[in-house]
């Protein structure tokens, strides 16, 4: 008795159908694997299903790995882009021996992470970071941060800088990857401290009240010659000599010559962005009448920028220093000059 003819493949499959075809042509070890997960009664469904089929056609093997891939696309814990995958996933399937260089070039190439991190720091404060690093080193860094954060970067470069970084990323052809990890991580640690991108503000305060307490002798000389250079930083650093916290040393005959010398709106402003000690000082030396009105507008007054108050102050500071050089009154903070 000869064996039972195969039955012609059905339009639509059932799952177990779709199993036993997905079986058939799967890489033996693979199925093997999946076998090892199946009970005995459903090993043989699949069994006698693919008894039952005889020559399967090309499209439909196509069908039901189509299907297969897209349920299981749809149930993986694995990332959903291809990017994703590659970054997070991929690296994983090759042997420990490669992971760390596949991992690390794929990172290279694809991650975004880096230009992301530079995106969110100063690039004046990368820029200071880059000109301490050898030059291969800073062109090398340039090309890894993005084209839009490098251009932000080389601005912030001086001529001389600039002009050799960009002959330098120019005539780059490859760079070890060993190299791009550790220009990377040096980059990362150097601006990790989140007061990087402030130090230039905190440096320009600091050395202004420097130059402040080496007397107007000294810091006019420093500053003139800061003036051929940079205009605007030695403006800066001369508005910043003194604070507003400084006017606390001057005594009673010092704050009224202040006072009839500065506009009202100033002083408002002044006060409304100061310390009580501040306020108490300057509201002390006026008449009863003006430090009652001027109080009353302080406490009836809206928000105002940080900036206005700022401003305000430093218009004070700036009045102080000039009668202090006219001898009108002592600035202790400036010494004898």
């Amino acid at each position: 008795m000869g064996q039972p003819a195969a039955k012609a493949l059905p339009a639509e499959l059932n799952g177990v159908q779709r199993s036993a075809v997905l079986l058939m042509f799967l890489n033996r070890d693979v199925a093997g694997s999946i076998l090892e997960n199946l009970k005995a009664d459903e090993i043989r469904d699949i069994g006698l299903a693919m008894a039952e089929m005889d020559d399967v056609p090309s499209e439909v093997v196509e069908r039901v790995v189509a299907e297969f891939v897209r349920d299981l696309h749809r149930t993986t814990l694995f990332p959903r882009t291809g990017r994703a995958f590659a970054l997070g996933v991929l690296p994983t399937l090759v042997k420990e021996d490669r992971r760390g260089r596949v991992e690390a070039s794929l990172r290279r190439s694809l991650s975004k992470d880096f230009e992301d991190y530079i995106a969110t720091r100063s690039p004046q404060a990368v820029a200071a970071i880059l000109s301490d690093e050898h030059p291969q080193t800073r062109a090398v860094g340039l090309l890894l941060m993005g084209t839009d954060n490098a251009a932000a970067v080389l601005k912030a470069m001086d001529d001389e800088e600039r002009y050799d970084a960009t002959i330098r990323m120019a005539k780059l052809r490859g760079v070890p990857g060993e190299l791009a990890d550790d220009v990377e991580r040096s980059l990362r640690l150097a601006l990790e401290d989140d007061g990087a991108d402030r130090w230039s503000v905190e440096g320009i305060d600091r050395t202004a009240q420097v130059l402040g307490r080496l007397g107007t002798e000294i810091n006019e000389g420093v500053l003139d010659r800061l003036s051929d250079d940079d205009d605007e930083l030695a403006d800066i650093l001369r508005r910043r000599m003194v604070v507003f916290d400084d006017l606390a040393d001057l005594d009673r005959r010092g704050v009224q010559a202040i006072l009839k010398e500065i506009e009202k709106q100033d002083l408002l402003l002044a006060l409304a962005g100061a310390s009580p000690e501040m306020r108490d000082l300057f509201l002390r030396n006026l008449s009863s009448r003006a430090a009652a009105d001027l109080e009353e507008e302080l406490e009836i007054m809206g928000p105002t920028p940080k900036k206005a108050l700022q401003t305000s102050q430093e218009n004070i500071v700036e009045v102080a220093m000039r009668l202090a050089e006219e001898g009108t009154i002592y600035l202790p903070i400036l010494g004898d000059g």
